[in-house]
């Protein structure tokens, strides 16, 4: 983040800036008196000693990216479990160092993660003895939950019938889709809950028979919106509520409604196509607010709504005391902390933690539990644990996956910190060195690509060979731009080939349930990979960077996830309400 942008949100929350620092990536990035209050409020405490956490050295995007590092969600191979030999489907490659089993598998092996416990070795770094133990613990290939006719997911709970879909929860008949909640029938989907029958929308909620659009809530059977709330049988819309029959913006009676849309003919590629092109020009000349926040006080960046005192985060819901952080629902006094949902407390410097914790330091991947540091994967009541990993049955008192008394964790740990203080490994997250996947199979490389060389340079590893799962060798293929335009024109020998990406040259296939989901619905077949088409509604999020700019109306100076030369037109708060309300 720009330093002028720090130093223009500072004083907008009467903050102070105690330190200014330079990251690696050579950003400079200010400390503040509530970051430093924060780190004197969570840092541990063992008998009467409080162990103070210290400024960080990164700057907030690097600190993020380094978390992000440690969390592959969309990469999938074809590997063989080292328990039984069996070929499976896997977010790991071949080509490890590490123990990955199958579900079935992992939960029948009579060993415990705890049976791979070890003595902390005072002259060996703490983080050298972690990666010891992640090497030798089992890692289940698929962190998938409850599931049924959904081998080709990862990181889903409770789902049916789903395919290539990630982190996503409780839903059914989801296909290429991520961050999906409550959903049914739905495809190409990102960050959407509680929505039926519909297809590539963005942020997207409560919705039916939704397609083509971002950041709309209760809408039905309509076509390229975007923040649209409470309309129905509406086509290339901006900002309308509790409309119908509206087509680019105009009211028209609903023969004339059903009229223009039969003239577009949606089940052509380019017909849809071309209707989209339209509506971005639409778009671009509709002022937009300079910051998203719904029902937020003192909040500073983007889709923030109902929460208090947050501080350069972005995508917050019902959360407070809230700085640095992404993708926070039901949260209080969290720091560094991307991705959580339901019911946080006390957290730093952590990824994907959900699910009733409280008091968790620089961790990954945990649930309902308690009092961790430096703890991955670890679910299930699991309290008062230090560097462990993959404990799933309620354990306490743990340190390197080994038992403790409460009294003999209680003396250990802080001999510990001081060991690690001693040869400057910091109250910091875990060295992207030590993390098993990839820099490009990461999700930081969605949020921060880099290519192969930059992140070399920046110790990152990298995973260069390609494993398509879903494409045998002897498919015959077409190219994307060889596909019939209509859908009408599309027989079910399409689903014997592998389409030709138009834009990466990869091969993907479409699927039976696929087909059938084009056809109800009169939808063109994609010409684009599902890697492709997901980093494009990527895209159509709102920038997860601060820009200090003015407003476009009356020149007053203000913070924006829109830079300056943005092809939108930009207004503060005041100037928005008096043009759109």
């Amino acid at each position: 983040m720009d330093k002028n942008v720090y130093e223009f949100i500072a004083a907008q929350t009467g903050e102070k800036i105690v330190e200014r620092k330079t990251c690696q990536c050579w950003e400079e990035f200010a400390i503040t008196d509530k970051d430093m209050e924060f780190y004197e409020k969570i840092s541990p405490v063992f008998g009467s000693t409080k162990y103070q956490i210290p400024a960080p050295t990164l700057c907030p995007d690097c600190r993020n990216r380094r978390r992000m590092s440690w969390k592959n969600e969309r990469k999938l191979y074809r590997a063989k479990s080292d328990f039984s030999g069996k070929i499976m489907i896997s977010m790991y490659p071949n080509e490890k160092w590490y123990k990955v089993y199958k579900e079935d598998e992992w939960k029948s092996d009579k060993r415990s993660p705890m049976d791979y416990g070890r003595d902390f070795d005072f002259t060996r770094p703490f983080f050298v003895q972690f990666k010891e133990l992640f090497d030798n613990v089992p890692v289940l290939a698929l962190d998938t939950t409850a599931w049924e006719n959904s081998e080709y997911t990862n990181q889903c709970w409770y789902i049916k019938d789903c395919y290539l879909s990630f982190e996503v929860w409780f839903c059914e008949k989801c296909y290429y889709s991520n961050y999906m909640r409550n959903s049914t029938n739905c495809m190409d989907m990102l960050n959407c809950n509680n929505d039926q029958e519909c297809y590539q929308c963005v942020e997207c909620f409560n919705s039916y028979k939704l397609k083509y659009s971002t950041k709309c809530d209760n809408c039905s059977n309509s076509y390229v919106l975007f923040n649209c709330k409470w309309c129905s049988d509406c086509f290339g819309c901006v900002w309308l509520e509790n409309k119908q029959y509206c087509f680019f913006n105009q009211q028209l009676s609903k023969d004339e409604y059903f009229q223009s849309i039969s003239e577009i003919n949606l089940g052509k590629y380019w017909g849809i196509n071309d209707a989209i092109k339209k509506f971005d020009i639409l778009k671009k000349s509709i002022p937009i607010k300079n910051l998203n926040i719904l029902s937020g006080e003192n909040c500073t960046w983007n889709t923030i709504e109902n929460s208090n005192n947050v501080f350069c985060s972005f995508d917050i819901r019902e959360s407070e005391n809230i700085r640095h952080c992404y993708g926070i629902y039901l949260a209080k006094d969290c720091f560094d902390h991307t991705w959580w949902w339901n019911n946080a407390e006390k957290v730093l410097e952590c990824w994907a933690i959900w699910n009733n914790v409280y008091n968790i330091l620089l961790s990954s991947q945990i649930t309902e539990s308690s009092d961790l540091i430096y703890c991955f994967n670890s679910r299930h009541g699991i309290k008062n644990c230090f560097g462990c990993i993959w404990l799933h049955s309620n354990e306490q008192y743990c340190i390197l996956n080994k038992q403790y008394t409460k009294e003999e964790y209680e003396e250990l740990v802080p001999k510990i910190i001081e060991h690690m203080k001693s040869i400057w490994e910091r109250w910091e997250f875990f060295p992207v060195s030590i993390s098993p996947f990839g820099y490009n199979e990461s999700v930081a490389n969605e949020y921060f690509p880099l290519d192969r060389e930059s992140a070399l340079d920046k110790w990152f590893k990298r995973q260069d060979k390609e494993y398509p799962i879903n494409v045998p060798e002897w498919t015959e293929t077409v190219k994307a731009q060889d596909l019939s335009d209509n859908i009408d024109d599309v027989d079910d020998e399409i689903l014997k080939k592998a389409v030709i990406c138009e834009i990466s040259g990869k091969p993907f296939r479409i699927v039976k349930p696929e087909l059938e989901f084009y056809r109800k619905h009169n939808l063109p077949l994609p010409r684009k990979h599902p890697d492709v088409r997901h980093l494009e509604r990527l895209s159509q999020r709102a920038p997860r960077k601060l820009y200090l700019r003015t407003c476009d109306n009356c020149g007053k100076q203000v913070i924006s996830v829109y830079p300056a030369d943005s092809e939108f037109k930009v207004y503060c708060e005041e100037c928005y309400n008096k043009e759109i309300y």
